[in-house]
C-alpha cells in the first residue's frame, strides 16, 4: 500500500493578517496577539521545536512576501 504523498502548497499568511504566529516544521503552530501568546501555543503543540515567531502585517495579502 502506497503512502499518499503530501502537496507542499505555500501557507495563506493573509488569514493570520494582524496576528503573531509561530512556525514549526513548514506549519503554522500557534496564532497569538503577541508573539508569547503565539510561542507558548506552538511549544503546547511542539514541545520539542522550537518556533519561529512572525507578525503577519495588517495589510498583508495572500502572496506577498513574509520576512521571518
Amino acid at each position: 500500500m502506497e503512502k499518499a504523498a503530501r502537496s507542499a502548497s505555500p501557507i495563506d499568511y493573509s488569514l493570520y493578517a494582524g496576528r503573531w504566529i509561530a512556525i514549526v516544521r513548514n506549519r503554522v503552530a500557534g496564532i497569538g496577539r503577541t508573539a508569547d501568546e503565539a510561542r507558548r501555543r506552538a511549544k503546547a503543540a511542539w514541545p520539542k521545536d522550537e518556533p519561529q515567531i512572525v507578525f503577519v502585517p495588517r495589510n498583508y495579502r495572500k502572496g506577498d512576501k513574509l520576512t521571518r
